[in-house]
């Protein structure tokens, strides 16, 4: 008893008449009496004794187990091992602590768990195993126990990971048909190299290595080596602990084509319908991935069937004499399944039928997964959600039923801000804004905001339902007010004060596609000042009906040079052009003003298959639309845009978006070409960024003295941007996502290719006039609204480009 480490008093035999637990406060007294091999009226010995000793001891729960007698009573006095109350993990950077805690429990080590002191050197081994296999060899692993009060300790484990071990050399032996650096290529670890920083590849893993191995034999099976099989593979690490270096054997075999191509099973349709799925045909070289992509196309075109869950076999029959392979595909349908309920999870705030109305698999319908995948799109589409999850678990005690559960992360759409602000173009900001993208739960979208800063004052108001009608018709309603001096945005210098009512109605034509219209009634008031206003934008305004609203007193030169063909109204009378002689006073116009009226229109298709609404990593949008002041407008122009976004995903990580816009507007009518104020202007974070804001294409210098520079270009290379009515823009964009936050959609890093330019008219576009950027751009959906930052590096520019490098935009625009 004094070797195993609990004593016992010796006691005669005697009949147990009651049994008494002392010392047992957090074990059950159950417990111990579960384990407990004497019972009441049993006689007990010294033999009987021992037993009993032992058996609570190994129970784990105790540090000390004494058995005694009062009596005939028997007394069990135990003293318990301290509970753990916490543990604590601090220094890992390589593997999150979930991680690390669920490798704890696995050995029995959790929250709650009753404390042993011997279980110590089991954590230091599985945490040392778990950084092993991640190329942590220097990894130093420190315990500490503190007593806590209640008989409880608290465990906090200390991790230095020191440096990775980087792998120096990978080796392929065996392989004569294709080379190590083809081989390796897709491999997910690598030497060291100048984006390892990023990819972290040279670093070791366990787990890594393994999915290259199987990556390897794959890479051989895709291109007819069937027979490929890696024998062994060997990883050895230098004396130091810095340097890994792999070597995995393979054999590699011969190569096969695709035999004789079959379909056996319960066939729900057509054998020549089914066939034709195949992407394994007789005589091509076999092809592994062909034939999975064959099978999942079988269970596919069955699941959107109401089969879901079919099952599809591929086995294959190798002749070797022949170098065939037989392809037998068994189907197995299974029965036809209905959906029983579509149940929502995680939708605390919005209405069960926002989510329903977007759903297209219905309860009580056949099951289809191609109905399924769209309305998970569908809802990733929507601003207020961050995450849709879609499981269809089977009913139990059916076999032809299930339920489609659907959970949702919800995004904070409504925002309530006051306060200051800053951005590049603006400056500083003063804001107040109200702005719910899904109004009480119900989808709906309502902002009202507040803004004035250096150069503009604006109010909007807007409301939107996107289910004005049960089947998709959406209505909105929008009221707009802005004062804006537009020489503080880098446009040629005026100032515009905007009132609108609008009404929009947007029509569903099919899953993708969207029409949308909007009525608008706009009133502007335009003023120029001469001496500061661009030539261009006087000549635009007094060729649009602009009158001068001040006259200032002037002499008439005394030199040979000419006035300006003034012919605008004063307020006492027109100045004729060429008036008065040497010496004479006359009045010359100040400042022009012009009021429009415009009741514009507009018609605008658009399709729309990206999977997300910030962010996405696939799918496409397409859009063209016409915008036209009517006629009996103060001006009558037309403007008509075209936008595309094409996005290719080239793995898990790594997204090709192409981007491209254009814009072309004009006059009809008494209206000669497209007003400059509703000219197209591009530069800066949203287009061809690496210039500023507003600045590329035509420009117009200030007339300063338009008694010395009576004809001064409208149009140069240098100056105030005054825009075009023809746009061009183009961008390449390779996503992937920063280092910070692989596992999130939130924030994605791009490096870019922008080009594009504006240009007076359609008869004025050169391609050498375009302009050209590449750089690194981050876009994150922080709490607060969307952040997008970029750095660039703008090339063939000209003496006259305003280029700005560092540029970016922060929060919501309305």
């Amino acid at each position: 008893m004094l070797l195993l480490g609990f004593s016992a008093h010796a006691i005669e035999p005697f009949t147990v008449s009651d049994i008494r637990i002392i010392g047992a406060d957090r074990i059950s007294h159950g417990t111990i009496f579960s384990f407990l091999p004497i019972k009441r009226g049993d006689v007990v010995d010294n033999e009987g004794v021992r037993a009993s000793v032992r058996r609570v001891f190994d129970t784990g729960y105790f540090e000390d187990v004494k058995l005694a007698r009062d009596g005939d009573v028997l007394i069990v006095r135990v003293v318990e091992r301290p509970a753990i109350a916490t543990i604590s993990i601090s220094g890992n950077k390589s593997i999150k602590t979930e991680e690390l805690m669920s490798g704890l429990n696995n050995i029995g080590l959790s929250e709650g768990e009753v404390y042993d002191k011997l279980e110590l050197d089991r954590v230091k081994n599985e945490l040392i195993r778990q950084f092993f296999s991640r190329g942590k060899y220097n990894v130093q692993i420190k315990t500490k126990v503190q007593d806590l009060d209640r008989n409880r300790v608290l465990i906090a484990i200390t991790i230095d990971e020191g440096k990775s071990a980087k792998i120096k050399h990978i080796k392929v032996v065996g392989n004569t048909i294709f080379t190590d650096e083809e081989l390796i290529e897709a491999f997910e670890s690598g030497t060291t190299n100048w984006l390892s920083w990023y990819s972290q590849d040279d670093q070791y893993s366990k787990e890594k290595l393994n999915g290259d191995l199987e990556k390897l034999k794959s890479y051989y099976m895709d291109r007819g080596y069937i027979n490929t099989d890696v024998e062994s593979v060997q990883v050895t690490i230098s004396k130091d602990k810095k340097d890994i270096f792999i070597t995995a054997n393979i054999q590699e075999g011969s190569l096969h084509t695709f035999g004789k191509q079959e379909i056996t099973g319960e066939l729900i349709f057509d054998k020549d319908i089914m066939m034709s799925y195949l992407l394994t045909k007789e005589g091509n070289h076999f092809a592994q991935n062909m034939v999975e992509f064959s099978a999942e196309r079988l269970k596919g075109v069955l699941a959107n069937r109401g089969y879901a869950f079919a099952e599809v076999q591929p086995v294959p029959q190798i002749n070797e004499e022949t170098q065939t392979v037989d392809m037998t595909y068994y189907v197995n349908p299974g029965k036809k399944v209905y959906v029983r309920r579509v149940n929502f999870i995680g939708n605390v705030k919005t209405k069960d039928e926002v989510l329903r109305r977007e759903m297209r698999q219905f309860e009580g319908a056949w099951f289809s997964q191609a109905l399924i995948d769209r309305s998970k799109l569908r809802l990733q589409q929507k601003p207020y959600f961050e995450k849709v999850e879609i499981e269809t678990p089977q009913v139990p005690g059916t076999d032809d039923q299930v339920d489609v559960n659907v959970t949702v992360t919800e995004r904070n759409s409504g925002q309530f801000t006051f306060g200051v602000g800053f951005s590049q173009l603006s400056g500083l900001n003063l804001s107040g804004s109200v702005s719910l993208q899904n109004l009480l739960g119900t989808g709906n979208t309502v902002s009202v905001a507040v803004n004035t800063s250096d150069y503009y004052k604006r109010l909007n108001l807007f409301y939107q339902d996107p289910y004005f009608t049960d089947d998709g018709i959406s209505v909105g309603y929008s009221m707009n007010y802005s004062n804006i001096n537009q020489g503080e945005a880098n446009i040629a210098r005026f100032n515009s004060t905007n009132g609108s009512l609008g009404m929009q109605v947007s029509f569903p034509i099919t899953e993708f596609d969207r029409i949308f219209t909007n009525l608008s009634y706009e009133r502007v008031a335009l003023r120029a000042n001469e001496g500061s206003s661009a030539t261009a934008i006087v000549d635009g305004l007094l060729d649009l009906g602009g009158y001068a609203y001040n006259c200032q007193t002037i002499i008439r030169p005394e030199d040979d040079a000419d006035l300006p063909a003034l012919t605008a109204q004063c307020n006492d009378g027109v100045v004729p052009p060429g008036t008065g002689e040497q010496g004479d006073t006359i009045k010359v116009p100040f400042q022009y003003r012009r009021a429009f009226t415009l009741y514009k229109a507009e018609a605008r298709w658009a399709r729309d298959s990206r999977n997300r609404f910030f962010n996405p990593t696939a799918g496409s949008y397409h859009s063209i639309g016409i915008e036209a002041a009517l006629p009996s407008s103060t001006a009558e122009f037309y403007k008509i845009s075209l936008k595309e976004n094409v996005l290719f995903p080239l793995n898990d990580t790594f997204t090709l978006s192409l981007k491209a816009e254009l814009g072309y507007g004009d006059g009809y009518g008494d209206t000669n070409g497209l007003p400059f104020f509703e000219h197209f202007f591009t530069g800066g974070v949203n287009s061809v960024r690496g210039y500023d804001d507003n600045t590329l294409g035509p420009k117009s210098s200030v007339n300063e003295d338009p008694t010395i520079n009576p004809n001064l270009p409208l149009t140069s290379r240098e100056g105030d941007a005054v825009g075009g009515s023809f746009k061009v823009v183009g961008s390449a964009e390779l996503v992937f996502p920063p280092p910070f936050g692989k596992d999130s959609n939130a924030a994605k890093l791009a490096w870019f290719l922008d080009v594009g330019n504006v240009f007076e008219d359609l008869d004025a576009f050169e391609a050498r006039e375009l302009r050209m950027s590449t750089g690194l751009a981050l876009k994150w959906q922080a709490p607060m609204g969307p952040i997008v930052i970029s750095y660039a590096y703008p090339f063939n520019t000209d003496r006259f480009d305003n280029t700005e490098r560092l540029q970016f935009t922060f929060g919501n625009t309305f």
